[in-house]
């Protein structure tokens, strides 16, 4: 499946009006605004459309961002100046989401052609290609020794990886047939999925036994994420909330107010600040005690949907249907217009 122009020129109305219209959400008014210290622009495919980014990854060093797009390339560039270093040629549709491996080796991609390819992540050089998989992939997620990849898809279930061989190890049922998030706590015990029944499924990666299912939304659910210390789980999706799931003996689940925006995407800076995007085309920063918006990343001019961060915490990358991957100091002060580049070619300025 391929967005076309004017289906992509749509979501990024969409967007636009939203943001006008509607607003932000709660303590927008005192938020700071920081814009981007880099804009990639991916530009337009061989048949003159827009390339719509899908997803997109940081290497652990910060070395390197790739994006996934809906022309069937997965791209990659240097962090540091915006150049374009290779274009993976190997899927024959939608890439939908792309991933880095915790120990910086590997570069996993999969898409609408119910593949996953894996990359060298120092030549971009194929490592190996999955078997035909039953549905199209939504997503990926690596556990934190690197040598398993979870991934999920359209339909009710999650496929493990070995990522030295490639053959699939193990399939688990899920809750929805329609399941669009994956994630595994850093510790690496706890891996957690949801997708169209806004309902998280929970396991114990040690066992591979069924944890809990825990009711979230009754709609879907885009994005799930762990905290760094593995006590909370972010849920968020197509609901007015953000669930923020307490997984500790004693703990008690909070909410934040999503609205006006769809959540398509969300990270943990660390374990007290959340950073939030979607369809009203900004990135909230949150302070989880307070609950509060303390920062907004502003300048996409389509929705945002995906998010990732370097090891530091430093350095913040987004990826939106408005062609442009963002590329965030999260230290900085906005100060500075950002540096362009294009791709192909060099950076502009």
């Amino acid at each position: 499946m391929r967005i076309t122009a004017a289906s992509a020129r749509w979501w990024i109305l969409c967007g636009a009006i939203v943001t006008a219209c509607c607003g932000l959400r709660p303590s927008a008014a005192t938020a700071d605004a920081l814009q981007a210290t880099r804009v990639i622009e991916c530009g337009l495919d061989d048949d003159g459309r827009p390339t719509v980014v899908a997803g997109v990854t940081i290497s652990p060093d910060g070395r390197s961002i790739a994006a996934a797009c809906d022309d069937h390339l997965v791209r990659v560039w240097d962090a540091a100046t915006g150049q374009l270093r290779s274009s993976l040629k190997a899927h024959s549709d939608w890439v939908r989401t792309v991933a880095f491996s915790p120990d910086g080796q590997l570069l996993a991609s999969g898409g609408n052609d119910r593949t996953v390819r894996l990359w060298s992540a120092a030549s971009s050089e194929p490592v190996f290609e999955s078997p035909e998989l039953t549905s199209a992939v939504a997503a990926v997620s690596f556990h934190p020794n690197s040598q398993q990849l979870a991934v999920v898809g359209f339909c009710n279930s999650l496929a493990i990886i070995n990522t030295s061989s490639g053959e699939i190890t193990q399939q688990l049922e899920c809750s929805s047939s329609d399941v669009r998030a994956v994630a595994f706590s850093r510790d690496g015990l706890r891996m957690a999925v949801a997708g169209r029944d806004g309902n998280i499924r929970l396991w114990n990666v040690s066992t591979g036994a069924l944890e809990r299912d825990i009711a979230s939304s009754q709609q879907r659910i885009r994005t799930l994420v762990f905290s760094p210390d593995g006590t909370r789980l972010v849920a968020a999706g197509e609901g007015v909330m953000i669930h923020v799931v307490d997984l500790s003996v004693s703990g008690q689940d909070v909410s934040l107010t999503a609205r006006p925006a769809k959540v398509l995407a969300a990270l943990f800076i660390d374990d007290q600040t959340l950073a939030t995007a979607g369809s009203d085309n900004r990135i909230a920063i949150w302070n989880l005690p307070t609950r509060e918006v303390k920062r907004e990343l502003v300048g996409h001019t389509g929705s945002v949907s995906s998010l990732a961060c370097d090891a530091t915490g430093a350095t913040l990358v987004s990826g939106s249907y408005d062609t442009t991957v963002r590329v965030w100091n999260l230290a900085a002060k906005n100060e500075l217009q950002p540096s362009v580049a294009r791709t192909p070619g060099e950076a502009t300025r």
